[in-house]
């Protein structure tokens, strides 16, 4: 007996097609991946300096070495006020505080858009 793969695959390509019509064969679906998240990655909700939310910061920005978020005006100030070292203000965090460290990066303002929608 001779067996003939093409006939073969026209074969098994109609029995799906009968039970599966309209549908892309296994492989070849297109389906879109939407990452979401359930962690809040923010560490601290207020700014130590002002108490504000941090959904509520005009200027949030994020300490680099221990990634604490503060309101821009009032950690610029309180760096240049506190010599020599001003320390983080969050409780138990031994980071010192810099003007160059302290930035709004990339991700934070996406970060606290979703902390707003969430």
């Amino acid at each position: 007996m001779l067996f003939n793969i093409h006939v073969y695959i026209v074969f098994i390509s109609d029995v799906r097609n009968v039970h599966h019509a309209g549908q892309p064969m296994p492989g070849e679906e297109q389906e879109d991946i939407v990452m979401t998240s359930t962690q809040n990655n923010l560490l601290n909700t207020k700014c130590p300096l002002t108490g504000k939310p941090v959904t509520e910061l005009q200027n949030p920005v994020r300490c680099m070495d221990c990634k604490h978020i503060y309101e821009k005006e009032p950690v610029i100030h309180y760096i240049s006020t506190k010599k020599p070292h001003p320390r983080c203000l969050v409780a138990g965090c031994p980071k010192i505080l810099q003007v160059g460290r302290v930035v709004c990066d990339a991700l934070l303002t996406r970060e606290i858009d979703e902390m707003r929608l969430a």
